[in-house]
């Protein structure tokens, strides 16, 4: 019954979203210009289907000539809920890089050729510091590219892959290596889920870096809890990518989401160790809000070997509040910080 309306959500939203016309329900009731946005790509994607097969050829061209890119690629990664989308529209709009658009989004299957085509595919100086649950404004404005990883992951966000095909790593490579060369800038993309597996990409683009972001762990913990209630309508549905084993999972919701917390910090501190700490810079959310200015500098500096003038931006850039409020009744809440310092410490 909601199999079309699901199939068009899925470029937009979370892996196993559940209840799609009530999460279409919730987007509207939100009152949130993105939330009317993505609603809007969604339905937008069945007419521009026969657009983009048409640009495919051309783009498998740019693709059958590229080589490996050479300019630095920095990944923005996190747990869900953990301000990846905040940290990567702060770095777009002050760092001179091209980015994965909703263009791309929405031209899954051409995405370099139909930003080529447009009069200006980027908007770094137009980046808006707002956003509903990752989704943001506009063609320009920042995306995940979710359809294009799975072009190399396979569609189920849900999975973790342990290896990477040679052929998919290839062709990683190859589409890396021509929107480098078509749009030669550093490109920067977002995706939450990389912070588990980026290890796997780290061998396959050598120029690639990883931000991963570290957010407290109980406000973290309640923003995952209050997500699953957004997305899905529902306390028992995962939101985001979880551990392995969550299929048995212990049926308390909020023991869940404490669980999905660790699981998260375990498996970062592997990729960190995988990867090495001159690629894979952990990034604590809370310390990017009071300075967001100071990680741009440490990007530009460190990664993409330029000059940062922090002056320049301070006017447009201001700190962020934190988000620490507690959102969810005062029991809920309690027993969410029981139950995290429960697990921590392994009762």
């Amino acid at each position: 019954m909601s199999g079309g309306l699901r199939a068009r959500l899925h470029g937009f939203v979370p892996a196993h979203f559940q209840d799609p016309f009530g999460l279409a329900g919730r987007l509207l009731r939100s009152g949130s210009p993105e939330a009317f946005w993505a609603l809007g790509q969604a339905a937008a994607g069945p007419l521009a289907w026969p657009v983009d097969r048409l640009l495919e050829p051309f783009e498998r061209r740019l693709y059958a000539r590229a080589e490996a890119p050479k300019k630095p690629i920095v990944f923005v990664c996190g747990p869900p809920r953990s301000g990846t989308t905040l940290v990567s529209q702060t770095l777009i709009a002050v760092l001179p890089v091209a980015y994965l658009n909703n263009r791309a989004a929405l031209f899954s299957r051409a995405p370099i050729t139909a930003n080529r085509l447009a009069l200006r595919p980027f908007g770094n100086d137009r980046i808006r510091f707002r956003s509903h649950y990752g989704r943001t404004l506009h063609l320009y404005g920042p995306n995940d590219g979710l359809p294009l990883w799975d072009r190399w992951l396979g569609s189920d966000r849900a999975h973790i892959p342990e290896s990477l095909p040679d052929a998919a790593a290839d062709d990683m490579r190859r589409f890396f290596g021509a929107f480098e060369e078509i749009f030669d800038r550093p490109l920067l993309n977002k995706n939450n889920n990389l912070n588990t597996f980026a290890s796997l990409v780290a061998r396959a683009l050598p120029t690639a870096h990883f931000l991963c972001l570290h957010r407290d762990p109980l406000f973290l913990a309640q923003s995952l809890l209050l997500a699953r209630r957004y997305i899905h309508g529902r306390d028992d549905a995962t939101y985001g990518i979880d551990r392995p084993s969550v299929a048995r999972g212990s049926g308390d919701p909020i023991e869940d989401v404490c669980r999905q917390v660790l699981f998260h910090e375990r498996i970062q501190a592997r990729q960190a160790a995988e990867v090495g700490p001159e690629r894979l810079h952990t990034v604590s959310y809370e310390r990017f809000c009071e300075r967001p200015l100071a990680l741009a500098a440490q990007v530009s500096r460190e990664i993409l070997d330029q000059p940062f003038d922090e002056k320049r931006w301070a006017g447009r850039v201001p700190p962020f509040a934190v988000s620490r409020s507690r959102r969810l009744p005062g029991v809920e809440f309690e027993r969410l910080s029981a139950t995290l310092e429960d697990l921590r410490s392994g009762h």
